[in-house]
Order: structure tokens, then C-alpha cells, then sequence
């Protein structure tokens, strides 16, 4: 809208405020030159009187400012703990890789998520003859890839129905997170678990897919006989 269809809108019938915003945002320069109209403006807003637009403009960009902060210090410190994940992360993978069977790999597993990932609680189940895990029934499967739906891995809130369908005792809430065990075919389910409701978020499934898909190797080249020298 220009200044001339502006002033041919007055001339026919009065503006509403909708017209005069969208005729300021096209025209952001409109005061400069005409800053006497400032004395006559009133602006009212959360410090009570009324002040200048140019005050009042310097404390939205000051908030603004504050927000961009706080959002770039969250960014940097998930940045933080992202690395250091992935440190523990490399250090457990060369563990499991040495390990010499299945029986020693989730042994190993289950340890260092306790010690350095804090998670007190791992459980692998087999869909497939797989030594030294517990073999799911079909029932136990079909319950464990509802909850499972369509994804890779996700993170559930436990309930006492959720936790007996994941093999869990004792463990009647708090949070977890599954994963889909599978290589050339299906191998089985990871839970992950921890009694606060708090403890996974869903970026959390990232990490865990990137850990099942190494476990899901190191269980079908133990099914198949393959050992580390």
C-alpha cells in the first residue's frame, strides 16, 4: 500500500488500525524526518507509563537479545553433552567388539550403561535362537512391536502392563526407551529403562538406534559362529 492509495483511502472513508499497521510495515522509514510525531504518541505496555517507541523498541530487541542468549547457551551445552555421549559411546562399542560371546557382550553392555550412562536397567529379548538371552513367545512379540509401532526405536512412559510386556519387574513407572534388534532379519528388542519418567527424551531414540544397530552385528556374528581372535 503506498502513501497515494493511502491518502485515497482516507479521502473515501476513515482507516482502521489493520490499515495503518500494514501501511507501517511496508513503509519502515516513515518517521525518520517527522520525529516530532513521537511526542504526541502513546504506547501502553508492562512498564506502566507511556514512553517513546524508540524506548520501547530498545526493550522488545533487549528481550529479543536476552531469548537469542539463553537459546544459543542451551544449544552450546547440549553440544557439550552430545560430545562427551559420543566419547562413552566409543569407548563401550570397542568393549563389545572384543567381546567373545553373547553371554560376555550384554554383560559388558549392561555394566557400562550402568557406570557411565546411568541406566540401571537392560534387557534383550530374542525373537530368534539366540544364546543366552531369553526367547520372547509370540504373544510377548507382537505386544513388544505394538508398543514399537512403526519406528526403529522409541521412548515410553512405564506403566504396570508396559513394564510386564518388556520383562521389566519391579518396575512399575518410570521411562524407557526400545529398540528393534534386527540385521539380514529380525533378532530381537533392547529396552533400555530408568525409574524417573524423566530420564529418556525422544533425541535419546537416536542414540539408542546408533547402539542397537552395533549390538544387532555383534549378536548375528555371534549366531553364526564368528568369534574375535
Amino acid at each position: 500500500m503506498s502513501t497515494s492509495q493511502l491518502d485515497e483511502i482516507s479521502v473515501h472513508h476513515s482507516l482502521d488500525a489493520e490499515q495503518v499497521a500494514q501501511w507501517l510495515q511496508q513503509q519502515p522509514d516513515f518517521f525518520i524526518g517527522r520525529e516530532a510525531l513521537f511526542c504526541r504518541m502513546q504506547l501502553q505496555h508492562e512498564c506502566g507509563d507511556a514512553e517513546s517507541l524508540m524506548l520501547l523498541q530498545l526493550n522488545l530487541l533487549r528481550c529479543q537479545l536476552q531469548e537469542q542468549e539463553t537459546r544459543y547457551q542451551q544449544l552450546l551445552s547440549n553440544a557439550r553433552d552430545n560430545e562427551k555421549r559420543l566419547r562413552r559411546i566409543e569407548r563401550l562399542l570397542v568393549k563389545l567388539v572384543e567381546a567373545s560371546t553373547t553371554e560376555e557382550l550384554v554383560t559388558l553392555l549392561r555394566e557400562d550403561l550402568q557406570m557411565h550412562f546411568g541406566i540401571p536397567r537392560l534387557m534383550i529379548w530374542s525373537y530368534t535362537n539366540l544364546c543366552s538371552l531369553p526367547r520372547a513367545s509370540e504373544t510377548q512379540q507382537a505386544q513388544q512391536m505394538n508398543l514399537l509401532g512403526q519406528h526403529q526405536a522409541c521412548s515410553l512412559q512405564l506403566d504396570a502392563s508396559i513394564s510386564q510386556q518388556l520383562g521389566l519387574d519391579n518396575l512399575n513407572s518410570g521411562s524407557a526407551v526400545i529398540c528393534h534388534l534386527s540385521h539380514t532379519r529380525t533378532l530381537g528388542l533392547m529396552v533400555l529403562a530408568h525409574p524417573s519418567s524423566q530420564h529418556f527424551r525422544q533425541q535419546d531414540t537416536l542414540f539408542v538406534e546408533y547402539l542397537g544397530a552395533v549390538i544387532s552385528r555383534l549378536l548375528y556374528r555371534d549366531r553364526l559362529g564368528f568369534r574375535p581372535e
